[in-house]
């Protein structure tokens, strides 16, 4: 999965590998919740929202199934709440940090597989 800067694939700004929950939150707000490996435009406003979920996960770890919900599927790994999806929210959190920094960029999703 990767969120590319100015619709530029050379311009990668983020990658991950079995973050489920981040995978499910682009497909549920960014893809009208459509899952088909397409690419979608993703706005600064909807990566305040991830980036602000993302907070709110690690502040307070036991509402993660509330905020940022993990999703089954064949490429998707685990579906635990263990270190592995606090260590991909904070990944995440980090990759986003990049992209407020840098509002007036546009930013595209696409997962692969």
């Amino acid at each position: 999965m990767y969120l590319y800067r100015n619709g530029d694939k050379n311009e990668e700004i983020g990658y991950w590998r079995k973050a489920n929950a981040i995978h499910k939150w682009f497909v549920d707000n960014t893809q009208d919740g459509k899952d088909e490996c397409q690419v979608s435009d993703v706005s600064i406003e909807q990566i305040l929202v991830l980036y602000n979920l993302c907070k709110k996960v690690l502040k307070n770890p036991k509402r993660y199934f509330d905020l940022l919900p993990t999703q089954e599927g064949f490429f998707f790994g685990s579906i635990d709440y263990s270190d592995y999806y606090i260590e991909y929210v904070k990944d995440t959190k980090k990759i986003l940090k990049k992209c407020l920094n840098n509002p007036l960029d546009k930013y595209q999703y696409q997962a692969s597989w």
